[in-house]
């Protein structure tokens, strides 16, 4: 049985942390961010995939999948 699709996990201005992709956890530099703009692609068999548009605590912005990017836990 497939799994069932996800959808939009992500709204503009939620606050979001980048996936460590790394094999060593180094927690020292995980970043911040809020989201400022929502995408929607098509892949090559017309599956939609989710991608947002970070600005980042450093004033930098990036492009990212919406796999690699997880919500921070405010409280």
């Amino acid at each position: 049985m497939p799994n069932p699709l996800v959808g939009q996990r992500f709204n503009v201005d939620d606050r979001v942390i980048r996936k460590n992709s790394s094999v060593l956890q180094n927690r020292f530099k995980l970043k911040g961010g809020s989201v400022t703009e929502t995408l929607t692609k098509a892949n090559k068999a017309g599956v939609k995939q989710y991608y947002y548009k970070v600005l980042w605590d450093d004033r930098r912005s990036s492009e990212h999948a919406q796999h690699s990017l997880k919500p921070i836990k405010e409280s």
